[in-house]
């Protein structure tokens, strides 16, 4: 997916597309309307995956995936550098504006004269510390777990990782919302991702977490057909689920 796709005539047809994607995966996986909220927290330490339209593709699906998910459609968005930022709600309705201004860089211009002032992500950038090496993943998932309701309601977690790297001690952090109310899906198979290394022992090594799960989808995210990636997002959220996800 180019940056051009993510422009909002485009996004929107998509987005369309999407829909019917997402109901034959949902009927298959088993998982109802209105059954649990959807966080989406995405990086901004390389400018990469927002100038080349990857985080743009993830923030479609999950407006998608929120639109059936939560009782409100509101999605709560997060981008993560050193430290988590919370950004405007994404809702389906705006989806496609929404991933204009907050899920797209444009690319830097080569001399100084030729620069825009760009989107509200390229006006907060430096704000956020975007294009700023040093991300915290396990910091990212202690803000973001203490921003989500107690309340006993099912939270799906979509934590899109981009040449992740482990500091911190994410998997102590994990274990720590083992017993919580959020699955934490990270999705994303990048070059340099120790972080799917750490995933990969958890699975192995971890069994009694049961609130965790990677999906890698194909060698490149984005070319994932939307019918596969729902489909793999889903069936591990449904399978905790019913194991009593969610129940305080």
């Amino acid at each position: 997916m180019g940056l051009e796709d993510a422009s909002p005539l485009k996004s929107g047809v998509r987005i369309r597309k999407g829909r019917f994607a997402l109901l034959l995966a949902a009927w298959r996986v088993g998982v109802s309307r209105k059954s649990a909220r959807v966080v989406l927290a995405f990086p901004g330490s390389g400018r990469y995956p927002l100038e080349s339209g990857m985080v743009a593709d993830i923030a479609r699906r999950a407006a998608v995936l929120g639109a059936y998910l939560s009782e409100t459609s509101d999605i709560d968005a997060w981008i993560y550098t050193s430290r988590a930022h919370r950004l405007p709600s994404l809702r389906q309705p705006d989806a496609a504006q929404w991933i204009e201004d907050w899920a797209v860089l444009p690319k830097k211009s080569l001399f100084t004269q030729d620069a825009v002032q760009g989107n509200p992500l390229a006006r907060h950038a430096r704000q956020y510390g975007v294009d700023s090496p040093g991300e915290d993943v396990a910091a990212a998932v202690g803000e973001i777990a203490r921003s989500i309701p107690r309340d006993g309601a099912p939270t799906l977690v979509l934590f899109y990782l981009w040449a992740a790297h482990s500091r911190g001690a994410l998997a102590d952090r994990l274990r720590e919302e083992a017993d919580g109310n959020v699955f934490w899906l990270f999705v994303g198979n990048s070059p340099g991702n120790d972080v799917q290394e750490l995933l990969e022992r958890l699975r192995i090594e971890a069994t009694d977490i049961k609130n965790v799960h990677h999906y890698k989808g194909w060698e490149e995210l984005d070319d994932t057909p939307d019918y596969l990636f729902y489909r793999g997002v889903l069936k591990p959220f449904s399978r905790w689920l019913r194991r009593g996800g969610g129940e305080w």
